[in-house]
């Protein structure tokens, strides 16, 4: 889960140059391994993981991934420099991340992130109610995770996406002042973290998507 890493001390300078995560155009083919984009929420239906044998007996056929969904909002705000976010659907309320030293709240071109989860029981939907650029910061599934191994995929807003059970992500970062989202995944919500300031002493540099980073993006 995320919201548990605090930003008081993100410009620290003991943190030295946090790195910089590259920013991608988010579309079905840079997404595969991801996930996928989303066009229609009501229909798209959430991939649920299989509960994993304990030996070598199979888990019986049509059991093992009735524990349901959850559907609800998402809501994301930004606070002077802080970007919090709220998940009505499992009851999370986070700070995701801090705008670098220097950076004026009317000028989001960058966000400082220090957390990644993913889940191991399904899939997870977010989807945008009013169109706005977005980020969404993922990582192909393995628990030796590397600061290089995040990528930060740019959205214009007009679709969502689906994310893989077990791939690393956080709560989408809207580059406008607010943003609400759908979002529905397993009801399960089995959470695995990182922290990368713990782990590696250093934040991620998340690009927001604005136009003088877009100019870099990769498509």
């Amino acid at each position: 889960m995320s919201g548990f890493g605090s930003y008081d001390d993100a410009h620290d300078p003991k943190y030295g140059q946090p790195h910089i995560v590259p920013l991608i155009v988010a579309s079905n083919e840079t997404l595969k391994g991801y996930g996928h984009i989303v066009t229609n929420f009501d229909t798209e239906k959430v991939e649920i993981t299989t509960w994993p044998p304990a030996g070598w007996r199979p888990i019986c056929a049509g059991t093992g991934n009735q524990g349901g969904i959850v559907t609800g909002t998402f809501r994301y705000q930004w606070d002077a420099d802080l970007c919090k976010a709220k998940n009505d659907t499992v009851g999370g309320d986070y700070i995701i991340g801090r705008l670098p030293i220097g950076t004026a709240p009317g000028n989001r071109s960058h966000v400082l992130a220090r957390e990644a989860n993913y889940h191991p029981d399904g899939g997870q939907v977010f989807f945008p109610q009013d169109v706005g650029e977005f980020v969404a910061l993922l990582a192909l599934p393995g628990d030796d995770i590397k600061l290089e191994d995040f990528k930060a995929f740019y959205f214009d807003g007009s679709v969502g996406l689906q994310i893989h059970a077990n791939i690393w992500h956080q709560p989408m970062y809207p580059a406008k002042d607010s943003a609400l989202f759908m979002g529905k995944q397993g009801a399960v919500h089995a959470c695995v973290a990182v922290d990368t300031v713990d782990e590696f002493g250093k934040y991620l540099l998340v690009p927001l998507g604005h136009e003088d980073t877009c100019a870099d993006i990769i498509t």
